[in-house]
């Protein structure tokens, strides 16, 4: 009996130091248990985001950050506070991909329709998203018509909207205003993201399905050049030159 018993307690015990090498938050201090025992000490904090977080763009002011979760499961933007980590308000969207700019006085932010082939432009008011209008890319949404929006860029004054598309290669210039296409631009391949000069007369071009980065002039319309690069280029970034 008493060596059941014995067997009984070790038992016990072997299971609460299991227990208590779990890998996991350690509560007490904010760290985390690797599986190896190793301990993690975060050098900041987090923000809960959505499924498969693939942008995140900062207002011109930084007073505000949006973030786009296009994974398999429920799709939505996400609107932040950057100051207080806070979230301001969230909207379960149907279709995105990747696509995301606001506006530069910030009342708009415009979103990848995906595979529905358009442009969605939230007002924003009180921090607050309101309905969103739609600016169709094509008449129907995929698979009738294959366009899926990729990268947004919105020139300052809010008159020029550009998009890069991964199922037609194409760039697509857009009246925001108006809610028009304006001209539907060939590219070599499926593009990923986009991003204007800072005096806006070019815009760079991803093109992830190429090895390259196409330069589009925004006064003529036209393809001036392609830099070769490695393989599948996706983010871009402008340095102060």
């Amino acid at each position: 009996m008493r060596s059941k018993i014995s067997l009984v307690i070790a038992a016990l015990f072997i299971a609460a130091n299991v227990s208590a090498q779990l890998p996991g938050k350690i509560q007490q201090t904010g760290q985390v248990l690797l599986p190896n025992g190793w301990k993690l000490s975060p050098a900041g904090t987090s923000l809960p985001l959505g499924d498969l977080p693939l942008n995140i763009q900062l207002s011109a002011s930084g007073r505000l950050l949006a973030v786009t979760n296009n994974g398999q499961s429920t799709q939505s933007i996400q609107l932040i506070d950057p100051k207080t980590e806070k979230q301001l308000d969230e909207r379960i969207i149907k279709k995105s991909w990747y696509g995301l700019a606001f506006s530069r006085d910030e009342k708009t932010l415009y979103v990848s329709g995906g595979n529905d082939n358009r442009i969605l432009a939230f007002p924003i008011a009180n921090n607050k998203f309101g309905a969103a209008d739609t600016i169709k890319l094509a008449p129907e949404a995929w698979p009738k018509n294959k366009v899926s929006p990729t990268g947004i860029a919105v020139n300052k004054s809010n008159t020029r909207l550009y998009t890069v598309t991964k199922e037609d290669s194409a760039l697509y210039v857009v009246d925001p205003q108006k809610r028009e296409v304006i001209k539907r631009v060939p590219l070599p391949a499926e593009a990923y993201s986009c991003v204007l000069s800072r005096d806006e007369k070019l815009l760079y071009i991803s093109i992830w399905g190429d090895e390259k980065v196409t330069v589009f002039n925004t006064s003529t319309l036209t393809v001036v050049k392609n830099i070769k690069t490695g393989s599948h280029p996706n983010e871009l970034l402008l340095n102060k030159k």
